[in-house]
């Protein structure tokens, strides 16, 4: 029982590392690399895309989405520190987080209406 326990706990991670999520890379013209990471379960729907700098570090807009396409957070990022607003979409409000230095400085919440 417990070397067949084993074999499933070895088949599943397996498994699980095998899929490997696809990312493209491309270069800006202000010395940026742009990345686009796909879902692993259906890699032509975008999971969320934005910048590297030359150092390698997070900087700029990050935007992440569900599965159907809808944005979920809006992100900024200065040389790999959270800086500026970020934006959370949820399905009945917006959450507004204020970033200054990786540190929080302000939190909002606003219902969001539709007509």
């Amino acid at each position: 029982m417990k070397t067949l326990l084993n074999i499933v706990l070895l088949l599943f991670c397996v498994t699980t590392f095998a899929q490997e999520q696809k990312v493209d890379y491309k270069k800006t013209d202000n010395n940026l690399v742009k990345a686009t990471y796909y879902f692993t379960t259906n890699t032509s729907v975008i999971e969320k895309e934005g910048f590297f700098n030359k150092d390698g570090k997070l900087h700029g807009i990050w935007t992440s989405y569900d599965l159907a396409g809808n944005k979920t957070t809006v992100a900024e990022y200065k040389n790999g520190v959270k800086e500026g607003v970020w934006t959370y979409f949820k399905e009945d409000k917006i959450n507004m987080v204020t970033y200054n230095n990786n540190k929080i400085i302000k939190v909002e919440e606003k219902a969001l209406v539709v007509n």
